[in-house]
């Protein structure tokens, strides 16, 4: 039993020093390129990308950031970028849907591979899965709206319009 629990600490100690040696450089590295002319570049290029599944240019800095850094952190982005850009109620459903499978590409990957999992498996599929759940999400909900007589998608509140 002891060498049990022994192994059972020291495996965990050691995942969570594999974590931390990943996760604390990237937070600090992405709190000092905020706000920089390389991150509004980087920025503008993935608005380039994720418009192909209905994201507008303001929704690609927070998208962004949950891609790359997860929920978390890129809670706080999306929270005061929607606010701060006042987007609308579809980019706000879109961005949850691909974020629900997407989120914390980066973070998540390199806890993977450094685990021994393959960088395609991991990436690349996660990617195109994310892409098409929500265009097909997308196009339903737009469907179903229009069925109904309205535009955009359904009240992230739950209640009727």
């Amino acid at each position: 039993m002891s060498g049990f629990l022994r192994e059972l600490v020291t495996g965990s100690l050691d995942l969570l020093l594999r974590v931390f040696l990943i996760v604390v450089p990237i937070m600090v590295v992405l709190e000092l390129f905020e706000g920089t002319r390389a991150f509004r570049a980087v920025v503008r290029a993935w608005a380039r990308v994720v418009r192909h599944v209905g994201l507008d240019e303001r929704s690609a800095a927070p998208t962004l950031i949950g891609f790359m850094f997860g929920l978390a952190y890129g809670g706080g982005v999306i929270v005061r970028d929607v606010r701060r850009h006042e987007l609308g109620r579809r980019q706000v459903f879109i961005m949850s849907v691909f974020l629900s499978m997407v989120h914390a590409i980066v973070e998540d990957s390199l806890i993977f591979i450094a685990l021994g999992a393959s960088v395609f498996w991991v990436v690349a599929y996660r990617i195109l899965w994310a892409a098409l759940v929500t265009l097909a999400l997308t196009a339903l909900a737009t469907h179903w709206l229009r069925r109904r007589g309205r535009a955009g998608p359904p009240p992230l509140s739950g209640r009727p319009r």
